[in-house]
């Protein structure tokens, strides 16, 4: 006889009361009633409850676990990371706490006990559901070899988890791994599930060709209009890369110009609330703010910054295969530490900039390395290429001095073509979907780095694209003088570096440097639009 279907009503209730063992009937009423008060948003109630319960049992582990919610969400991440810690004390064969604690220590910027927490929740991780949440948090934490063992777990136990199946491939692709990745997406296509995300994600690979048949698939899934609108934005992008990768060029546009102002309906972009932003950070740092005592604070950073599609990736491939340098890819902590300090003193950035004094700005420094010393463990030198760092080059000088900063380059309208054609992140470059926004983007940050370049050339250097593709041995060696590091050959094979990468880039930059590639050449006079925003952005600029 087969076993009856699982309620996931009775599954949940069960795992509750067996979270709550331990307390009296009196204390597990209490503690439902703090998890209904919290639902219900009254965090004052739940929390007054909460206290007492603490006052009684202060080491059950789901009133800890509680309490370190309660941290979390008034930001103390160090004080929710010890009772967590307490926590697996008295439930050490919990995943979930494991999780939790490994989230909260990476927050508290222990990086080293967030990686020996993740390995004790895959150690006792036993259901489907724990595997998957933390194959996503070795992920988002830069452990993808982790992750990839995790969401295989998960996988074993439900083959056609469509979740499982887009996370894997994620994975598969940091790696390296792009046929693997291509694998999954097809799974799921032959499975019927989540087609558009895995036409958005086989396309996006870029360096898998599509089989034949599948361009008339992925056209058809994108022409029937039905999809809600989130997922039409998937399969236009798609459409238009796939159309692009076999030269038909003008329905590619077509394809990419609905994308785009899909995504332009929800995320609208501000220009005027970013060149506000612009003019006060100009003058924020007008004159030189004081800097961070020692000025070689910062010395173990190079910052990759510019535009996204500007070749980044590939300056941290290279950089990355010297021995001396770990690639961290796209950190957050910068941002992090300029709104914490706003927080702090009740101003937002860079309001309070020109006030800072040189101890304050020594202070954010210091912070900034401790949120990412987990990166040079190993290797002395370690990189930031989060793009839109380039707005904050004067708060880097300030807090980092020691600091080398790289304004990554490449030709405007091939650099601007490919974010145009490019989906990121959720609410991520509102100013991508839009040609007249984009060159607004695009050339105020060319002037940023090319000020600063003037400014700071001893910390600030322009790499561009086009010069690396063209002579990679010379520009190379100067890149790496600049660094301050000695030249090492590694360099020159960088896309033989076995490295995890998550960028839209990742497979692209594991082949041969190639001489420069400007697909945007082949769309001719359709793409003049964009050629002539630029044009208008630059008059707009140098009249301003």
């Amino acid at each position: 006889m087969p076993s009856p279907a699982k309620n996931p009503g009775q599954d949940a209730a069960a795992e509750l009361r067996q979270r709550l063992r331990g307390l009296t009937p009196r204390q597990a009423d209490t503690l439902r009633r703090v998890m209904q008060l919290h639902a219900a948003g009254d965090r004052l109630m739940a929390g007054q409850w909460l206290l007492q319960l603490a006052a009684e049992v202060p080491a059950h582990p789901e009133v800890l676990r509680w309490r370190a919610l309660q941290a979390r969400e008034a930001g103390d991440w160090a004080e929710a990371a010890a009772r967590l810690a307490r926590a697996t004390e008295g439930r050490p064969d919990d995943p979930q706490l494991w999780l939790a604690l490994a989230q909260a220590q990476d927050e508290a910027g222990d990086a080293t006990a967030a990686q020996h927490s993740l390995q004790q929740a895959l150690a006792c991780a036993r259901q489907g559901a724990d595997w998957l949440a933390l194959s996503q948090e070795c992920d988002r934490q830069g452990h993808y070899g982790l992750a990839l063992q995790a969401v295989q777990a998960h996988l074993a136990l439900a083959p056609a988890s469509a979740v499982g199946l887009l996370q894997r491939a994620r994975c598969h692709k940091a790696l390296g791994q792009s046929e693997a990745a291509a694998d999954d997406c097809r799974r799921l296509l032959a499975l019927g599930l989540e087609p558009a995300r895995a036409w958005f994600a086989l396309v996006d690979l870029k360096t898998v060709p599509l089989q034949a048949g599948e361009l008339a698939q992925l056209a058809d899934a994108a022409a029937r209009g039905q999809a809600p609108a989130a997922e039409q934005v998937l399969l236009d992008f798609a459409l238009g890369g796939a159309l692009e990768a076999v030269g038909r060029h003008a329905e590619a546009l077509q394809a990419l110009q609905r994308a785009n102002a899909g995504v332009r309906r929800s995320l609208p972009w501000d220009a005027e609330a970013f060149v506000r932003q612009r003019e006060a950070v100009d003058a924020a740092f007008a004159p030189a703010a004081r800097r961070a005592s020692p000025a070689d604070q910062g010395r173990e950073l190079v910052f990759l910054v510019g535009l996204p599609r500007s070749g980044s990736t590939l300056v941290e491939q290279v950089l990355a295969s010297h021995p001396q340098v770990e690639g961290a890819s796209e950190l957050p902590y910068l941002q992090l530490v300029l709104d914490e300090e706003s927080r702090r003193r009740g101003r937002r950035y860079p309001q309070w900039a020109a006030d800072a004094s040189a101890d304050d700005w020594a202070r954010l420094g210091r912070d900034y390395l401790r949120r990412s010393a987990r990166w040079r463990r190993d290797r002395p030198v370690a990189t930031d290429k989060l793009p839109d760092n380039w707005l904050h080059v004067g708060a880097l000088r300030a807090m980092l001095p020691g600091a080398r900063i790289i304004d990554c380059r490449r030709d405007a309208l091939q650099t601007s073509w490919s974010c145009f054609k490019q989906l990121f992140g959720p609410g991520l470059a509102a100013y991508s979907y839009d040609f007249d926004s984009l060159a607004r983007f695009a050339v105020a940050c060319e002037r940023s780095g090319d000020a600063w370049a003037g400014r700071e050339p001893a910390h600030v250097r322009v790499q561009h694209y086009e010069a690396l593709v063209g002579e990679p041995e010379a520009q190379i060696r100067a890149l790496l003088a600049f660094c301050g590091l000695p030249f090492d050959p590694a360099c020159l094979r960088a896309h033989e570096s076995p490295r995890a990468i998550r960028t839209p880039s990742a497979l692209q930059v594991r082949q041969p440097m190639r001489r420069v590639s400007a697909p945007a050449d082949a769309y001719g006079s359709l793409l003049d639009p964009l050629r002539d925003a630029l044009a208008r952005a630059r008059a707009a600029a140098a009249a301003g």
